[in-house]
């Protein structure tokens, strides 16, 4: 589907909520018991927003704090004809969230939804005394995995600011000129990539994928990066390089990591390229795919490119050097895919 137009955007009835931090929002469970970083309340108690993505009839209930100071959300910054209104329809509310460690970064969104001056007290099925201020049909919906949490939301002045909620409108009436807010609506209209209300398995991909690598890793003989800044700067190392290759050749590079099945999309002229890219401190003889991945580059629609930056270096947790494989047009071998796992669904 191709992106709105900048005229489309300014029409739209957008909404952003700082919520607390967690995976699935699907109540309070081992592991994933409360919102991290959501404010003074969930550090005294668990916010109601612990159930934003929790089904319920094909609907989502959501819960944001409209501000400290007053529990009202000012639907006339969202549309200015709702003054008068105790709801407000068709609303694309995108939810934010702090990571720990810094930066915050959008997690989910509801799309059409319908957004309430003042909560609704009970909400259905959750436990006694968890409200909502919106609700949005479940199709409508999106909870991401946590590796494609990547669309950062600026804070402090001239980002989202320290309230809950951001309007996309000024108190005036006058919508907001901030670049970010329309990076962030393309971000949710341009999004492809996986959906934990769809595949509440794809949580779990990349840690299956890290600890196939270690596994690969260590049969080579070689060190496996522990922590998760060791394998970001190796990431970022292999896209670098991949980068530059392309750019080193007249394409226009685009990094589409967060929302695609692929990494990077190169343009030039009518050429589309895209461009799966691996990084690793072993040899590279074996690399490890998602279902996405391998899903999408089995596409005969799909012109793909495989990159994998191997024997990258890494010391003092920054990576460096490393050569090059690259395989254009990339067309998967299935006499060389091994499939580890499956999931079944038995009802």
């Amino acid at each position: 589907m191709a992106r709105k137009s900048r005229a489309d955007q300014t029409q739209r009835r957008v909404l952003f909520a700082r919520i607390g931090w967690m995976s699935f929002y699907n109540g309070p469970i081992p592991g994933d018991e409360r919102p991290i970083s959501g404010g003074r309340y969930n550090k005294t108690k668990i916010g109601h927003e612990v159930y934003n993505f929790q089904k319920r009839n094909g609907r989502l209930y959501g819960y944001f704090q409209p501000s400290m100071k007053s529990h009202a959300v000012a639907l006339e910054r969202i549309a200015p004809t709702a003054s008068d209104k105790d709801s407000l329809k068709n609303v694309l509310l995108i939810f934010v969230a702090r990571r720990i460690g810094g930066g915050q970064f959008v997690v989910g969104w509801y799309k059409n939804a319908e957004i309430f001056r003042r909560g609704i007290r009970q909400s259905p099925g959750k436990p006694r005394g968890y409200g909502h201020f919106c609700w949005a049909k479940l199709k409508d919906c999106a909870l991401l995995p946590d590796e494609n949490r990547k669309c950062e939301i600026p804070s402090g002045k001239g980002g989202m600011g320290e309230a809950n909620v951001c309007y996309s409108l000024e108190i005036n009436g006058s919508e907001k000129s901030a670049r970010w807010i329309k990076e962030a609506i393309d971000f949710v209209d341009d999004y492809k990539g996986e959906n934990l209300l769809e595949t509440p398995e794809s949580d779990a991909m990349q840690e299956s994928a890290e600890t196939i690598e270690k596994a690969l890793a260590r049969s080579s003989g070689q060190g496996f990066p522990r922590t998760k800044e060791e394998r970001d700067s190796i990431e970022k190392r292999a896209m670098t390089v991949a980068e530059g290759h392309y750019k080193n050749k007249g394409f226009k590079v685009e990094n589409v990591s967060a929302r695609r099945a692929y990494d990077l999309e190169c343009r030039k002229g009518k050429k589309l390229i895209h461009v799966e890219v691996k990084g690793t401190t072993s040899p590279g003889n074996t690399i490890v795919l998602t279902h996405n991945e391998v899903a999408h580059a089995s596409d005969p629609k799909n012109f793909c490119a495989l990159f994998v930056v191997h024997s990258i270096r890494l010391k003092n947790k920054k990576a460096s050097g490393g050569a090059s494989l690259i395989f254009e047009p990339w067309k998967l071998k299935k006499q060389n895919l091994k499939t580890i796992n499956f999931t079944y669904r038995v009802t």
